[in-house]
């Protein structure tokens, strides 16, 4: 995953790092989830394919990327083994130390770059505090949203289907274990269900992931290839980057 250019915290000298920041005044933090993916997936997929894409999105707007927690905000996974969850309050109280501790460093912009549905309502709340509390602007980029959107014609995004398997192949291959993807809930019936809790104006809150798919998982894997995991991690990158740009220009204005 490493290139010429590295804006990664944990990777580059704290010299590098305040250049960063002082040319910029800015930086992203990644937010993902461990939980169960099916047979097939790492529990780390969130986090793998949103820092796929992250690392792409810090070149492209000469930010500083932040290492975050793994670990995100989903009850809805707990009862398979394997997954791991925050409490909404620990989850806020680390993005806003995260953030605090930049800020204090010149930090202007965050960006908040996700790839897990269930930490949306923890990111909105703390960049909403961040932006009360401190003199910054915050911008949430949903990865996982704009990826359904730009292979809308091609893959719908469901639970570990090939939307959540091409950005993990991107990052790793070896994580990837396609011929134990034997397994996929009923796609009707689980896309049914998806798409009721998904929805903008009436949506139940569902408790657990077995009520859209038994298994864990659904979806259909006929788009998976190398070539196109390289593609989507570059496409998806490329829209959070001028996207987000396009938004601060704006919200300057």
């Amino acid at each position: 995953m490493l290139g010429a250019k590295n804006n990664y915290l944990l990777e580059i000298t704290q010299p590098e790092a305040e250049e960063i920041l002082k040319r910029s005044q800015l930086v992203i933090i990644p937010t993902g989830s461990v939980e169960q993916h099916g047979p097939h997936l790492p529990c780390g997929t969130d986090h793998y394919a949103i820092m796929a894409i992250a690392r792409k999105v810090a070149i492209g707007l000469d930010g500083l990327l932040l290492p975050f927690s793994h670990t995100g905000v989903t009850p809805f996974h707990a009862s398979f083994a394997g997954t791991l969850t925050l409490r909404q309050e620990t989850y806020v109280s680390l993005l806003t130390d995260t953030a605090t501790s930049v800020i204090r460093h010149g930090a202007k912009k965050i960006v908040f770059v996700n790839w897990h549905e269930g930490n949306t309502t923890s990111i909105n709340y703390a960049a909403s505090q961040l932006q009360k509390d401190y003199q910054v602007s915050c911008v949430v980029a949903q990865a996982c949203y704009i990826a359904e959107q730009l292979y809308k014609d091609e893959a719908d995004l469901t639970h570990a289907g090939a939307l959540e398997v091409l950005p993990v192949l991107a990052y790793c291959p070896d994580f990837v274990k396609l011929d134990r993807a034997t397994n996929p809930s009923p796609y009707e019936v689980a896309k049914e269900v998806d798409a009721l809790r998904r929805s903008k104006s009436v949506y139940p809150l569902l408790k657990d992931i077995r009520q859209i798919a038994p298994t864990g998982w659904y979806g259909d894997l006929k788009i998976v290839s190398q070539e196109k995991a390289v593609e989507l991690v570059e496409r998806v990158s490329a829209e959070v980057v001028r996207a987000t740009k396009q938004v601060f220009e704006r919200m300057e204005e």
